[in-house]
């Protein structure tokens, strides 16, 4: 899986803000078995203890130990012409070489320890265009392996793609060093070696010619490699309530400062991702359990105020604790139906009722009913809209709405609603004031009782 990258220029060590074990098996080329040579080594002969060729193509190992006239030495201007970054030592491969037909070399390391699956990794390592190559280029990717995995017998593009790749402009600094960084999350395990080099064809690689020296060639340097794994981690829950609050750290427990993306969302699950100051980038996925998916409805029935509690998803009775609570005091009552007549000794002008449901994985949510003891489930004799806070209008609310009609006593509909709370005070549905007199009013629940009676409307 290709991930992203990104590229910096320096002379300078760079510092590890998180000071983790590099797994790279003699990362800077300093540990040698054997002699070193001034020219080629053969397959399977090379002297740089846990580094090999990883194909017929045959790497080569610069060290500052050697004679100033050996091809092999670094400050040999007919060759590499660089000093090494760090140390001694330095390997050298071609990463682009085109004549009869297309050649590559790759560079093979080992690893301390396999990958861990799931834990992501950054991957830094210097590279430098020699002195003598004949041209720039891309496409200088990593790919990890089993170390199992046997030699491979081409000298050709190898058959397998990078894990990370540098695609972006040809490399053509011979001065100086470049510093390629990657990140990398593993996905299956056993991955304790890898390689370096041009896993793409000349035509999917971007080259630029720089001399007219044939046949073209990019020889790269490379220097220092570092795969550590990235240690940043947080004390945050790995599943919450729907609804509930998660603060993101903005700095990790190891002191790393960062910001989060994308923004926190308390109601859907979702991976959130930590970004460092240096670009490196953290996944951490919060699980949000599901929500209890019920309403709480109220209405009058034969003239009772009754609230209900009515599940969507029928399981959540199955594995839910509730309660419920008028005005702060627990009811003993644990129906999900309720009569709120049998409490009037908790009742009062106005009234809170809750309803609160609790599952094994401890999440809870409540819900809750405002309510006047006004009319409680009984229907006002008279409307008198003077404005003076008293019966000025037919408050049905407490039914949970309704549909109502108004008709006069010649049997005429003067006023309707199919969805009516507390909005008739005397008027026609033109709008215009009635007439002082007596009405006849049907009202239809929502549970679908019928209601009739009379009302006097005063003025």
């Amino acid at each position: 899986m290709i991930k992203y990258f990104f590229l910096i220029t320096s002379l300078l060590i760079s510092q590890n803000l998180f000071a983790q074990k590099n797994l790279v098996l003699n990362p800077s080329f300093e540990k040698v078995d054997g002699k070193l040579k001034c020219y080629l080594y053969d397959v399977g002969k090379f002297p740089i203890v846990g580094w090999t060729s990883a194909s017929e193509g045959s790497i080569d190992a610069f060290s500052m130990t050697l004679l100033s006239n050996c091809v092999m030495y670094p400050l040999n201007d007919s060759f590499s012409d660089q000093k090494p970054r760090t140390g001694s030592n330095y390997l050298g491969f071609s990463n682009i070489y085109n004549d009869a037909k297309e050649y590559r070399e790759y560079v093979r390391g080992t690893l301390s320890e396999p990958l861990e699956v799931g834990s992501t990794y950054k991957i830094q390592f210097y590279v430098c265009l020699s002195a003598f190559a004949s041209a720039a280029t891309n496409n200088i990717g990593l790919v990890f392996i089993d170390n199992k995995t046997p030699i491979f017998s081409n000298v050709g593009p190898l058959p397998i793609a990078p894990d990370v790749n540098y695609s972006g402009k040809p490399i053509a600094q011979t001065e100086k060093w470049t510093l390629l960084t990657f990140e990398f999350t593993a996905e299956k395990p056993n991955l304790d070696a890898f390689i370096i080099g041009n896993f793409f064809t000349s035509e999917q690689t971007n080259y630029k010619v720089i001399s007219e020296q044939l046949p073209i060639e990019a020889y790269m340097l490379i220097d220092d490699v570092s795969i550590t794994k990235v240690d940043i981690t947080f004390d945050l829950p790995k599943e919450i309530c729907y609804g509930d609050h998660v603060d993101f750290p903005l700095v990790a427990k190891n002191g790393v400062s960062g910001t989060w993306n994308p923004k926190f969302d308390p109601y859907n699950s979702q991976i959130y991702t930590f970004k460092t100051v240096d670009n490196t980038k953290v996944n951490y996925e919060i699980k949000v359990l599901s929500n209890f998916a019920f309403d709480l409805n109220h209405y009058c029935e034969n003239y009772h105020f009754i609230a209900e509690v009515k599940f969507i998803d029928s399981s959540a009775i199955n594995f839910g604790a509730y309660q419920w609570k008028l005005n702060d005091v627990i009811l003993s009552n644990k129906s999900l139906k309720i009569n709120l007549s049998d409490f009037q000794n908790l009742l009062q002008n106005n009234n809170l009722l809750e309803f609160s449901i609790k599952n094994s994985n401890g999440c809870h949510i409540t819900k809750k009913i405002n309510f006047s003891n006004t009319n409680l489930c009984t229907i006002q004799k008279e409307v008198s809209p003077n404005n003076d806070g008293k019966e000025d209008n037919l408050d049905l609310t407490v039914f949970g709405g309704v549909k109502l009609k108004i008709l006069n006593r010649f049997g005429k509909t003067v006023y309707e609603s199919d969805r009516y709370f507390k909005e008739w005070k005397g008027e026609s549905n033109e709008g215009a004031l009635l007439p002082a007199a007596n009405y006849y009013y049907q009202i239809e629940t929502n549970t679908n009782q019928e209601l009739t009676g009379w009302i006097n409307l005063i003025y």
